[in-house]
């Protein structure tokens, strides 16, 4: 199973952020992922980096690590404006980018509060941020195309499309990512997490290189193969394990994890 490290990026100042980077790729931690958000309040931050140019900073000071959106809210940017970001991105990270995405939440849960501070619309019902995702993926891939319409002539496009992975907490979700993209993530205890991992992968067939991975607290531990968890999520089809640093990171624990990933 595939290891990787988040940082919520509104935990430290810019010098802790790199240097937590720089210890996660010594380590040998696979992909280092951060938060898309406008505001550090859900994380009991005072601010919050914006997610693509934090991560645009770490690719710049690394070489090898990979570096991820966990996730990034659809409905955040103009999928036009997404598309040129993500291919400015892998251009200067020379490929390294894994595109996680997000549906959005509902407006009255706290995390929709960010939309609502800035007059964003937030689609209802469920159903209809889903198929929003979809279009937009869609508009994405249309840009990035080589047999694209003319009207797009000029737009950068990647060299190489990075995976594009959805954050479910629902099985229609889950189905969405088996049919149409790349991969899936969920919270590590999310009641559901078997059910959503087994309906993406129905939805997958046999189609091969769908990325499973699931998220869970940073614990050095869970990286060994031989700790229960760790057996638990391949038995349930796991592929990669996104373990989320909250605060600040801290370089001796992130350290401590190499033993495990060599």
């Amino acid at each position: 199973m595939i290891i990787d490290i988040q940082f919520n990026q509104g935990s430290a100042s810019w010098p802790a952020l790199r240097d937590g980077v720089l210890t996660a790729e010594a380590a040998g931690f696979s992909t280092v992922w951060n938060l898309d958000h406008f505001s550090g309040a859900m994380f009991n931050s005072d601010s919050m980096m914006e997610c693509f140019t934090s991560l645009t900073a770490w690719a710049t000071v690394t070489s090898r690590i990979k570096v991820g959106t966990l996730v990034t809210n659809i409905n955040n940017r103009h999928p036009g404006l997404l598309a040129n970001i993500v291919s400015s991105l892998q251009d200067i990270s020379g490929g390294r980018l894994m595109l996680g995405v997000g549906a959005g939440t509902s407006p009255n849960s706290p995390y929709g509060a960010e939309q609502r501070a800035l007059n964003m619309d937030v689609l209802t019902p469920m159903s209809a941020r889903h198929q929003k995702l979809l279009e937009n993926i869609t508009t994405m891939r249309s840009i990035w195309a080589h047999d694209r319409d003319a009207l797009f002539e000029g737009f950068p496009r990647p060299a190489t499309v990075p995976p594009i992975i959805v954050g479910v907490n629902s099985v229609g979700l889950a189905k969405l990512a088996g049919q149409h993209l790349d991969g899936v993530n969920t919270r590590f205890n999310h009641p559901d997490r078997a059910s959503l991992i087994r309906a993406a992968l129905t939805a997958r067939g046999n189609t091969p290189g769908f990325d499973v991975s699931v998220w869970s607290p940073f614990v050095p531990e869970y990286a060994d193969p031989d700790h229960p968890f760790h057996k638990e999520l391949v038995a349930d089809g796991v592929t990669r394990l996104i373990m989320f640093d909250l605060g600040a990171p801290h370089l001796e624990t992130i350290q401590k994890t190499a033993r495990y990933l060599a």
